[in-house]
């Protein structure tokens, strides 16, 4: 299956939601026949998404990370992964393979300074016309905001994250 015309979406602010939001989408889409991938930056296989997603047919799940940096500093290792990231999806989305490409944490990565916006806003600019990209994470930069032809603010009014608990397993991780 192909769209006519894929659009950029863009899921960023600091409430909860972003990448539970690409999720939904990717098996919408891959119920719907499109062939997704799903490339998330800055995290590891451990989250429970990927047992679920590994089984549906039409999603192919890529991380490109070692854990979230919510507390420390990137290290030379986290560059790498994410260069490399980017490099293998730029491969991918020019296979013409895939109908939708999720970009999960994309922004945070570029943020910290993992990955250049420019090399983001390339790839973007070169997709074919087909195929709709999703960028996840906070501190989207404001090109980004401007490119995309959606963008949804995720805003936290309140989280239980600071009355103390953690990332529960099947919920947040």
């Amino acid at each position: 299956m192909m769209l006519s015309r894929g659009f950029v979406q863009l899921y960023t602010g600091n409430g909860k939601g972003k990448t539970t939001a690409a999720i939904g989408l990717s098996i919408r889409a891959a119920g719907a026949g499109f062939k997704v991938l799903f490339a998330q930056f800055l995290k590891t296989a451990k989250y429970n998404e990927h047992n679920i997603l590994a089984q549906i047919k039409n999603i192919d799940m890529k991380t490109f990370g070692r854990g979230c940096l919510i507390r420390g500093k990137p290290e030379n290792i986290d560059y790498k992964l994410v260069l490399e990231g980017v490099k293998e999806v730029k491969k991918l989305i020019n296979t013409t393979q895939y109908d939708l490409v999720i970009l999960d944490e994309i922004n945070v990565a570029v943020y910290y300074g993992l990955i250049e916006k420019d090399e983001i806003l390339n790839l973007i600019k070169e997709k074919p016309l087909s195929l709709e990209i999703v960028l996840t994470g906070r501190y989207a930069p404001k090109e980004f905001i401007e490119v995309a032809d959606l963008v949804t603010e995720f805003k936290e009014i309140k989280h239980y994250f600071h009355q103390g608990i953690l990332a529960r397993e099947g919920i947040e991780k």
